[in-house]
């Protein structure tokens, strides 16, 4: 016997998609407000475009119906999905501010701590220096960097050489060992001496001696001359 054909089904078709539901609106009281921004640079631009969007908001919801349509390049959109991305951005501008804040206190409580761990690691380093040296590079395995030890081309040596060289001999610079081949007297240099108030009755009494002395010499009779008076030498007078 031939098997009975199986009775032809029609092919299922697949359900259409249910559209997902329109964003929910939220009334002009239920907007998040508008504060101030955390950032110092753009407060006014921030805080004026989200209060243009909220201007914005308000004119759509009070001029348009919720089902009116716009025609723009991205689609055509309702009032209501407009109103929903504009405040999409309000709350998603007032989120950023908000992480600003904590960043802000994060960062404030970061250095807090810094400046308790920073010099305790200046004190380890110096511990490590005074162990390994400012250039060894043990340095590398405890974070630190080791010192860079200078390389002078031959280049660079011959030049500083050379005018090392040239400026002693334009400055007529000595070392110790030339300056005791300088030997001689010192010529014209002119001392002025400096005399003081007890010198001048020494001087004074000197010349009434030397006067007497020529008096002497010049008539030849060789006769003794008589010497000065002792208030004059400052001696003392003979007993009579």
């Amino acid at each position: 016997m031939t098997p009975a054909a199986a009775p032809a089904t029609s092919p299922t078709l697949a359900a259409p998609p249910t559209p997902a539901p329109p964003p929910p609106i939220l009334t002009p009281s239920q907007t998040p407000p508008v504060t101030g921004t955390a950032n110092g640079d753009n407060t006014g631009t921030k805080v004026e475009l989200q209060t243009s969007y909220l201007a914005l908001i308000a004119g759509l919801m009070a001029d348009y119906q919720p089902d009116d349509e716009f025609l723009l390049q991205a689609g055509t959109l309702t009032r209501d999905q407009l109103i929903a991305q504009f405040q999409k951005f309000v709350a998603s501008a007032e989120t950023t501010k908000s992480s600003y804040q904590v960043w802000r206190a994060d960062v404030q409580a970061e250095r807090v701590v810094e400046q308790t761990a920073a010099p305790l690691r200046a004190g380890v380093k110096s511990v490590l220096v005074g162990r390994f040296g400012k250039s060894g590079t043990q340095l590398t395995t405890y974070g630190f960097e080791p010192a860079k030890v200078p390389v002078k081309s031959p280049l660079v040596k011959t030049t500083a050489a050379v005018k090392a060289a040239a400026t002693r001999t334009a400055r007529g610079t000595r070392g110790s060992v030339q300056k005791k081949s300088i030997t001689g007297n010192v010529t014209g240099v002119v001392i002025t001496p400096v005399t003081t108030g007890a010198a001048v009755p020494v001087a004074t009494a000197a010349a009434p001696a030397s006067a007497a002395n020529a008096a002497s010499t010049s008539n030849g009779a060789g006769a003794p001359v008589a010497s000065a008076s002792p208030a004059a030498t400052g001696g003392t007078p003979p007993h009579s």
